[in-house]
């Protein structure tokens, strides 16, 4: 009978134990991935931040060139007009 107690006590615990720890365990691998997860999320916000501003600085060179395309044209214009008397 005392083999028996013993048996149950052990295996009643052995459960409890694994019960409790496994918890604890998820708990700490739900930690590491919210932080791995945390960090992830600050590259791919520095690199969009790093990708708006170099879309801003294209931006800005189109509407340079679409200046400057501007231009040559009606000098492109007044040459031929020129050409032309």
């Amino acid at each position: 009978m005392d083999i028996v107690i013993t048996a149950l006590v052990s295996l009643i615990t052995t459960f409890i134990g694994f019960w409790f720890g496994s918890r604890k365990s998820n708990a700490e691998t739900d930690r590491i991935v919210i932080e791995n997860v945390k960090e992830i999320l600050s590259v791919y916000s520095g690199t969009i931040n790093d990708l708006k501003d170099e879309v801003r600085q294209l931006r800005d060179k189109i509407v340079e060139y679409e200046k400057q395309i501007d231009k040559l044209n009606k000098e492109l214009h007044e040459f031929r007009k020129q050409m032309g008397k």
